[in-house]
């Protein structure tokens, strides 16, 4: 026999509701509410309440924020497991001896390889990133 569900009660008290509403104020989505609002009503979600778009907006900015993580300590793993930091190499550059100390002056050092900064967010990493959250992607065949 199926148990009746009481809709009397509330799900969060009135106290609650107004404390999440005030911390919800003191933050600022990097997604503008105007895009958030587009997207809403694409996808057939229409409000009037300013609140659940600005919820929506750091709902969606927090999602985002995690599969970028996710992706960048895949990309970190990666590296170390190559067992070569990603570099930014110049060419070797072979240097003549100054015969004076004016030439001594002036010669150009040869730059040691410094470590690149530059991360690239790879469809591979993405789509295992996804993964974890039962988002499949799909190739064409045309990459694989």
């Amino acid at each position: 026999m199926a148990e009746s569900i009481d809709d009397s009660l509330p799900l969060i008290e009135e106290k609650d509701l107004d404390k999440f509403s005030l911390t919800l104020d003191q933050f600022n989505s990097v997604i503008p509410e105007t895009v958030t609002k587009y997207y809403m009503q694409q996808s057939a979600l229409q409000t009037d309440d300013e609140r659940c778009v600005k919820l929506m907006s750091l709902s969606v900015q927090k999602f985002m924020s995690e599969i970028i993580n996710g992706c960048f300590q895949l990309q970190k793993l990666r590296e170390k497991s190559n067992n070569r930091p990603v570099t930014n190499t110049q060419p070797t550059v072979i240097e003549a001896k100054p015969e004076n100390t004016d030439q001594a002056i002036h010669t150009v050092d040869a730059k040691k390889p410094t470590p690149s900064t530059n991360n690239t967010l790879k469809l591979n990493d993405l789509t295992d990133v996804l993964e974890e959250f039962d988002i499949n992607v799909k190739k064409t065949y045309y990459y694989t």
